[in-house]
């Protein structure tokens, strides 16, 4: 993955800008589909898109490729072939149907090619692509960007320069899980709350920028917090499991397990072997604060807080879409460690505060609530669900 800026504008003006005239005269084969993944292998909304497609026995009508950046991300999976990115490159030129999520090819699609990108969050809190400080310069490399609600159609079209015919409200196949029978049944022990912390990355060596200026992995919370911490979880009978963000820089990490609070990379949570997506069904209560999954999590309708100390210099570095993002934070907001204290305590009282709120922002958010989003997803592409 290109970290500098500077060069990735430089590459898109120069060779793909080529590439995407040679695009333009070669034929597509109607029976291949890709799915790219420009880091950490097939995961995100891909996952449950290969997933779904597999379930259906779709490969024998379709080639399925899956695309990532080393040979550590294959998988053996049958009637699946896996490429790296420099083949995976060549072969989209001849395939018909294409499916992103982080990163893209930065080549235009051709006319009868079908070029989706799903992210890996398409509902935010936070501005992305051309409304963002970073500007990686042109990303509109597809066909359709898809999003949760009609909130988001105006937006995303800003943030790709793209028109809001190119904006697609579908929801997300990661959450397609929260309407399935569970997959993974975990062993969380015997607690009065099981509380899972999400927090988002707000310094990333491998995406080479910064959304804030916290400098702590919990933030509110010291290293030496922790212990402290982990006693007043104790006294409530509490588990909290931290699952730091995948870009998150970890200079300050250390494999954490107390009696009630566990901190993990997202490397340690994966060999662990939890799955984020069921574990959020298992979970009592979410706490979050400017990530894609705090929303997501709205169709689960369960209690969350948000801990959002570093909100203004959050706004001054990366943005919001929301001109107040407090207003879409239907949860306890947490801005210093003894506000997350008093949340604790709120939440042993047993009182769900913010039910109305939830139920308000899901409807802005989320136009969908059937967990269908892989079947409307390739409805979009025109990739057909039966057998000829």
């Amino acid at each position: 993955m290109v970290k500098s800026v500077k060069l990735k504008k430089v590459l898109k003006s120069s060779i793909f800008k080529f590439a995407s005239t040679i695009n333009k005269i070669i034929p597509k084969n109607d029976n291949k589909v890709m799915l790219y993944s420009a880091n950490r292998g097939i995961e995100f909304n891909l996952k449950p898109l290969l997933e779904f497609m597999l379930e259906k026995e779709m490969y024998n009508q379709y080639e399925i490729i899956c695309v990532v950046e080393g040979k550590k991300y294959f998988d053996n999976l049958d009637n699946v072939k896996y490429l790296t990115r420099i083949k995976g490159m060549l072969q989209f030129f001849r395939t018909k149907y294409v499916f992103y999520t982080a990163g893209q090819i930065p080549i235009k699609p051709a006319k009868g090619q079908t070029v989706i990108h799903m992210s890996h969050g398409t509902c935010d809190y936070k501005t992305m692509g051309l409304l963002t400080n970073i500007n990686n310069g042109d990303e509109f490399f597809f066909n359709y960007m898809i999003t949760t609600g009609e909130y988001y159609k105006p937006i995303v079209a800003k943030e790709y320069k793209c028109s809001e015919e190119n904006v697609f409200v579908c929801n997300e196949p990661t959450t397609d899980a929260f309407y399935k029978p569970l997959k993974q049944k975990y062993d969380l022990g015997s607690y009065n709350k099981v509380l899972l912390w999400l927090p988002t990355f707000r310094k990333s060596d491998s995406l080479n920028y910064s959304d804030s200026e916290e400098e702590r992995l919990l933030p509110c919370f010291d290293n030496e917090d922790y212990e402290e911490l982990n006693e007043a979880l104790q006294r409530k009978n509490y588990k909290l499991i931290v699952k730091l963000h995948t870009a998150q820089r970890l200079q300050n990490y250390k494999f954490t397990e107390f009696s009630n609070l566990f901190i993990y990379s997202n490397d340690d949570f994966v060999n662990l072997g939890y799955e984020l997506y069921q574990l959020l069904m298992q979970v009592d209560v979410l706490i979050g604060d400017y990530s894609s999954v705090s929303l997501q999590f709205l169709l689960l309708d369960k209690p969350m807080a948000y801990v959002i100390p570093d909100i203004e210099s959050y706004n001054k570095e990366r943005g919001f879409v929301f001109d107040n993002p407090e207003d879409y934070m239907p949860g306890y907001i947490v801005k210093n460690k003894e506000q997350f204290y008093q949340f604790l305590d709120e939440l042993s009282k047993g009182k769900d505060t913010f039910a109305d709120k939830r139920k308000k922002v899901k409807e802005i958010i989320h136009k969908y609530d059937d967990g269908k989003s892989c079947e409307r997803l390739l409805a979009l592409s025109g990739i057909s669900l039966t057998s000829n």
